[in-house]
């Protein structure tokens, strides 16, 4: 070998970003490594010579008060005519030759700067991606895994975990998805995970659609969202004309429908924002109606008292409306209808006057 194979293992590790003398100490492990098979011999050790640009083996001789192997053993006397410096338990290195060596460290070369060049450029695509998470990509599902289902993001893979599927979500081999960066993982397979329940997807979906979002006419204030297929958005205007919720919507549902079928059949409750909190609760409670609200201020709760036909609409399936509109208004909602309120009206009074008797 000459100087060639220095300046190329240079340039390597420019080109990776990877320190030089790693990379050579990665070689020299994995010639060591394959000296020892060829030779069926531990007590060896290969150094690369920067001067020459050449691959050195030598033998390891154990430096010992008391020799039993002249073969792998010199003693201390004999060490230090060598070298001052050595002590009982250091090494000597003995130069050895053997055939072949410069053809094993050209191969174990190429493998190293191969799987270093994959490793270094994996670590960049993961810290590219890492930049990304918020941001919404488009994947193609190739299959799926116990984990869940299994996209290409063209450079790497990424997993939609079951928890991050919307429950009407269904995909097909080649199908093009709109994904959700939420986290990336220091792993080899499928690094990327996704999510087709974060508000992030939503949020991009409506900037998209609504030019007013972009013009910065209509800033949407907060996006909540639950697997189960609800989500609920609340919109304001910048401009008293415009009305932020007909923007999103659109003409018969022009804007919103697209979202809709791009979500599989989400339902989409997009509601003006109040500066008024009992107005703001109201309407995060759609699809229910009559909704009268009592606040207390100082816990950041709400009473919520509606028709019994409109019960079961204010909560929801699972609970699901309500707990969403909890997340949207930032308040703690108790819902229930006139009589359920008289009776809580009746318990509170009651502990209210235990209270002052004790």
């Amino acid at each position: 070998m000459t100087t060639e194979l220095l300046n190329a293992l240079k340039m390597v590790a420019a080109e990776k970003s990877m320190e030089l003398d790693d990379l050579i100490a990665t070689i020299e492990s994995a010639v060591t490594r394959a000296a020892m098979k060829r030779l069926s011999r531990e007590n060896l050790e290969v150094r690369f010579n920067q001067e020459k640009g050449e691959f050195d083996l030598f033998e390891q001789i154990e430096v010992t008060d008391n020799v039993e192997d002249p073969a792998s053993q010199i003693s201390l006397e004999d060490a230090r005519e060598l070298d001052e410096s050595h002590e009982t338990g250091s090494f000597v290195l003995k130069h050895m030759e053997m055939e072949g060596l410069g053809r094993i460290a050209a191969q174990s070369v190429r493998q190293m700067i191969h799987r270093k060049g994959k490793e270094a450029e994996h670590h960049r695509l993961l810290e590219e991606y890492r930049q990304r998470i918020g941001e919404v990509i488009t994947g193609t599902m190739e299959g799926r895994s116990a984990g869940g289902v299994l996209f290409s993001l063209g450079n790497v893979g990424a997993i939609l975990p079951k928890e991050e599927q919307v429950v009407n979500d269904k995909f097909n081999r080649g199908q093009h998805v709109k994904l959700a960066v939420v986290e990336v993982c220091d792993r080899w397979s499928d690094p990327v995970v996704v999510s087709r329940v974060a508000p992030a997807l939503l949020r991009y979906l409506l900037e998209l659609e609504t030019p007013e979002i972009g013009e910065g006419l209509v800033e949407v204030l907060n996006v909540v969202r639950d697997n189960a297929g609800r989500s609920k958005v609340v919109v304001k205007s910048k401009k008293r004309d415009i009305d932020p919720v007909g923007a999103c919507i659109g003409v018969r549902g022009s804007r919103i429908q697209p979202i809709v079928r791009e979500l599989n059949g989400e339902k989409i409750d997009v509601i003006a924002w109040s500066d008024d909190p009992k107005q703001l609760i109201a309407s995060a409670l759609a699809p229910a109606k009559n909704v009268k609200v009592l606040l207390h201020e100082k816990s950041k709760n709400a009473d919520v008292i509606v028709p019994d036909d409109q019960l079961s609409p204010a909560i929801g399936k699972r609970g699901v409306n309500v707990k969403l509109a909890v997340k949207l208004t930032g308040w703690e909602l108790d819902v229930m209808n006139e009589k359920e309120y008289e009776e809580k009206k009746v318990r509170l009074a009651k502990f209210k006057k235990y209270k002052q008797d004790t």
